[in-house]
């Protein structure tokens, strides 16, 4: 799949049911030698108490994917 084709999918945690905004809020990691994406960060929302709260992201290995829907990427915290 290409980015374009995935970057507009929401993001949702199966063991909570929290969500963490679309791919395109999300920066990824790629493995150096191999170029394969390591993992995700994503806005981590339910950490902010309140506007005035700065960024807070949550690393997703990209292991913890568990499925990309037509809609939606869910994925399973630990």
């Amino acid at each position: 799949m290409r980015l374009s084709e995935i970057g507009d999918k929401e993001i949702v945690d199966l063991r909570n049911g929290s969500r963490h905004g679309q791919l395109w809020d999300a920066e990824m990691l790629f493995e150096k030698d191999t170029g394969k994406i390591k993992s995700i960060l994503v806005p981590n929302f339910q950490s902010k108490i309140g506007f005035l709260a700065g960024h807070d992201f949550m690393q997703l290995p990209w292991s913890s994917i568990i499925k990309i829907g037509d809609d939606i990427i869910i994925f399973e915290s630990q």
